[in-house]
């Protein structure tokens, strides 16, 4: 290991930098800005697909190539997040009704009802207790001054809780129950599971800013092999994502078009590259997002 000593660069160091890498700065004050707005290191993960070789980018790219796709992606993170927020409320709304049915409002407090180990219903346990207890909602406060106990309502709980604690909620519940909550999603247990895991990663990715395009997922999304249609994909770009978000989202019903939303992005970007996050030509036009 060797220490590190890159020095602070000033933005015009910056843009100077940059200028004996071969890109084209057209406009300095437009690039001072973004550099102040952005940060060099941040934008730094969009010169990649520009280089021609290391810390050398292929003639004739612009500063505004590179602030392209990087407004390119900050959409694609808010069209990523507006689509999972549909299937965590669906989530969400899922699990308050059809655990509450079967084992009541504070069934949740007791491993009976569930189908897990001992370690796992604690760390749960443990985990929904520290979420609710610094929770500063009005619906809970106006509970804990009306009502004795400590524990709150399953309804309650669901909507304070993070997505990564209700996928793990989701995980221990017992066969009945995610029967219910499946009912009309057609997937096995065990790739819903997942798809929740990788709904729960790429969505800390799009609330921390972080970039999209291009990323090679380290959670890896389980294929469906009884669906024909899914057959050959990746299993850690971000178009089988897509695939995965446009199928449970048609599933419950929702009617937000997320394939169309695609579709008028990328129309909006024509110059970025779709195969580098998984797309084929004529994707639109495939079984899978009929």
């Amino acid at each position: 290991m060797t220490p590190y000593i890159k020095p602070h660069f000033t933005y015009q160091q910056q843009i100077e930098l940059l200028k004996e890498r071969n890109l084209v700065i057209n406009d300095e004050p437009f690039a001072l800005e973004k550099l102040k707005l952005i940060s060099y290191y941040r934008l730094s993960a969009y010169f990649l697909p520009f280089y021609s070789s290391k810390n050398r980018f292929i003639d004739n790219i612009t500063f505004e190539d590179i602030i392209e796709l990087y407004h390119f992606d900050k959409e694609l993170r808010i069209l990523t997040f507006n689509a999972i927020e549909k299937i965590e409320i669906f989530l969400r709304a899922s699990i308050a009704y059809s655990f509450s049915k079967s084992h009541g409002a504070f069934g949740y407090t007791d491993i009976v009802n569930f189908c897990c180990k001992t370690d796992d219903f604690e760390w749960l346990i443990n985990d929904i207790q520290k979420e609710t207890s610094r929770s500063k909602e009005t619906f809970v406060k106006h509970f804990r001054d009306n009502y004795t106990g400590n524990d709150l309502p399953i309804w309650m709980v669901v909507e304070i809780i993070s997505f990564g604690t209700l996928s793990k909620l989701y995980t221990v519940l017992c066969p009945a129950t995610e029967k219910e909550i499946l009912d009309g999603i057609n997937l096995p247990s065990f790739v819903f599971k997942n798809w929740l895991h990788v709904f729960s990663y790429v969505r800390n990715i799009s609330a921390h800013h972080s970039r999209l395009w291009n990323r090679q997922f380290v959670i890896k999304a389980k294929i469906p092999k009884h669906k024909q249609e899914f057959k050959g994909m990746v299993n850690d770009k971000y178009y089988t994502f897509a695939v995965m978000t446009n199928y449970i989202l048609k599933s419950i019903n929702d009617s937000f078009d997320f394939k169309n939303e695609l579709i008028n992005l990328f129309y909006k970007y024509p110059s970025v590259d779709k195969k580098a996050m998984g797309f084929v030509d004529g994707w639109e036009d495939l079984e899978v997002w009929g």
